[in-house]
């Protein structure tokens, strides 16, 4: 999740670019650069955040005079952060900002290097500007861009300059990208911050659309090689709301992100139905035990991973806390992994759980969203996650990614056991679609039930199988944001004391995935709490009549049912949280990363 600038007009672009990234900071904070168009293609760049940027530039000695550039600040996906990974990425003639995943580039990459391209970084970012100088031998940039594009398997936002040609080419296909019209001006961006203190008006790209922004304001756009028209659109925003993409918070912001986060982190690492993870295939292949830690939403992750780890694999799993892991004697045998998840990398509990593993001689893996942070660099293996930046302190989508790398690694090691998961895979990579053409849907028919419930104290969560962590993190959201006490439960547990808090002013949250026999005994369950005047919101894909609210789950499988079903449940406590006044992104007593004991 990078962000992208680009500006042609008849000002210096390096300042208006410098201000656009600062504004999409929000969105990566790795390494950033520009690159401007003069007589030649000026790239400064740097490790670091925009305000090391901006002293690169100051320091250049350049008096940077150019009209024409582009920018990026980079949260990694392919390759570290550094500055060779930085973009813009640049042969003599190219230059390229890049937003999004490119799942074929190791394929491409072989290609190139028989045609004599030898990449200079780890990004796949590299892998288009090279296909588009080599296809620029024999077409036009706008044809070899028309080309390369045809050929790239993902997600992309690209900004490309060309030398001799006093042009920007953007191409978009999912990843976002917006051209902003200002008179004789016009602005290139990942989001409306970027250049919203220079205009309110701006153009939307539509899926494979590529445009072509030159000089005196004018801008052409194609769609399949045939000119189109894109509605022109003005807002009336400041530039926080303009961050949060019109959203009133950054949590429903980035709740709305979870299909695209859940694509990135999914397809940076399938190749050709194959998975693709770098840690040591025959530890993989031996593994005879996995011992999961971690603290808060990431441990609720690791808690559903265990059910689809432990029926795929029949490998037993623990998931352990990791502030009451890392005082325990832990008992370890031969072929154990210890796996530790960690959204920023640096919870000081689950890093002190990792040095216990490690001091015992147990091979870990650590499953962050943030390059080079502690626990990442403390660990033998490491899994990112490509969630983005998260602002609000409430973690969202870390969890679906988080969970979306447990799957993969447990998919990982059946196909090095011989197992056949094809259609696990195929499912997987359903999931992101299913999110975003439903998000809309889902959201308003949970906000007009949060609003029924709003004055509600205390509430109750039930699930069975993977469904239990999901109730135990809805509970946990509700608690964070809205401040309502709330407790989840196995739905089993229910009659074995829990029935006790049950009256007509403690509502249930019931999530039943329509598989038998969840679906039947958690029903059942239910009708327990009917009988006692308890009200009931079902979450499920199947309705019943017990049902004094029904949220519809798309139908998935039931092992993929924890990446639909867990949206609803961080939309409900957003909207009582918002409904409440409360402050949603940054709630009292709370931080984003929890690096004391």
């Amino acid at each position: 999740m990078c962000g992208i600038v680009g500006y042609i007009g008849n000002k210096k672009a390096s300042g208006i670019l410098l201000n656009g990234l600062s504004a999409l900071e929000y969105r990566g904070y790795d390494s950033a650069g520009i690159a401007l168009l003069n007589d030649r293609i000026e790239v400064i760049k740097v490790k670091g955040k925009v305000a090391d940027l901006v002293s690169a530039c100051l320091s250049s000695g350049s008096e940077l005079n150019s009209t024409i550039g582009i920018g990026h600040t980079r949260w990694a996906t392919h390759g570290k952060p550094s500055k060779e990974n930085a973009h813009p990425h640049s042969t003599k003639n190219f230059a390229i900002v890049h937003n999004g995943i490119i799942e074929n580039f190791k394929e491409i990459d072989d290609f190139l290097l028989q045609e004599g391209y030898k990449k200079s970084s780890a990004t796949d970012t590299e892998t288009i500007l090279l296909l588009i100088d080599y296809y620029s031998k024999t077409l036009s940039t706008f044809e070899a861009l028309k080309k390369a594009m045809s050929i790239l398997k993902g997600s992309f936002a690209i900004a490309l300059i060309h030398l001799g040609e006093q042009k920007i080419y953007a191409a978009k296909k999912e990843s976002p990208l917006l051209i902003g019209l200002q008179e004789d001006e016009l602005f290139l961006a990942s989001d409306l911050s970027a250049f919203l203190e220079h205009t309110k008006q701006f153009v939307v790209l539509e899926e494979n659309d590529i445009a072509i922004l030159e000089k005196n304001g004018r801008y052409k756009i194609y769609n399949n090689a045939n000119k189109v028209e894109r509605l022109v659109k003005s807002v009336d925003w400041n530039l926080q709301t303009a961050q949060k993409g019109g959203f009133k918070h950054f949590m429903l912001k980035e709740i709305s992100e979870e299909d695209e986060a859940l694509a990135n982190t999914i397809y940076a690492h399938i190749q050709s139905d194959k998975i693709e993870l770098d840690i040591d295939e025959d530890l993989l292949r031996n593994i005879k035990k996995i011992t999961i830690v971690a603290c808060g939403t990431s441990y609720y992750a690791g808690l559903t991973s265990k059910y689809f780890f432990e029926d795929l694999l029949s490998i037993p799993v623990s998931v352990e806390i990791a502030s009451e892991f890392r005082y325990s004697k832990p008992i370890f045998s031969d072929n154990n992994i210890f796996i530790a998840i960690s959204q920023s990398g640096e919870t000081a509990d689950t890093k002190e759980s990792l040095n216990l593993a490690k001091a015992l001689g147990i091979k870990t893996i650590s499953i962050v969203n943030v390059q080079e942070s502690t626990i990442a660099r403390l660990s033998d293996y490491v899994l990112y996650t490509l969630a983005g930046p998260e602002i609000s302190v409430a973690s969202t989508k870390a969890f679906v990614c988080q969970l979306a790398m447990l799957y993969l690694l447990a998919l990982k090691i059946a196909q090095l056991k011989g197992i056949d998961v094809e259609d696990y895979i195929k499912e997987l990579n359903s999931i992101p679609p299913i999110l975003k053409s439903e998000f809309n849907h889902i959201n308003s028919e949970v906000e007009k039930i949060a609003k029924k419930y709003s004055h509600v104290k205390n509430f109750i969560y039930l699930g069975r199988g993977l469904s239990y962590p999901l109730g135990l993190e809805g509970a946990l959201k509700l608690k964070e944001i809205s401040y309502i006490h709330a407790e989840g439960y196995p739905a089993g547990e229910l009659k074995h004391g829990p029935i006790a808090l049950i009256d007509k002013s403690t509502p249930t949250f019931v999530i039943a995935p329509g598989i038998e026999p969840f679906y039947s005994k958690t029903i059942s369950n239910a009708n327990e709490v009917k009988a006692r005047d308890g009200k009931i919101i079902l979450l499920s894909e199947k309705y019943s009549y017990i049902a004094d609210d029904f949220i519809e789950s798309p139908k998935v499988s039931y092992f993929f049912s924890a990446f639909i079903n867990i949206v609803p449940l961080q939309l409900f406590a957003y909207h009582i949280a918002n409904i409440l006044g409360n402050d949603v992104d940054q709630p009292r007593n709370l931080a984003k990363s929890v690096t004391v004991e």
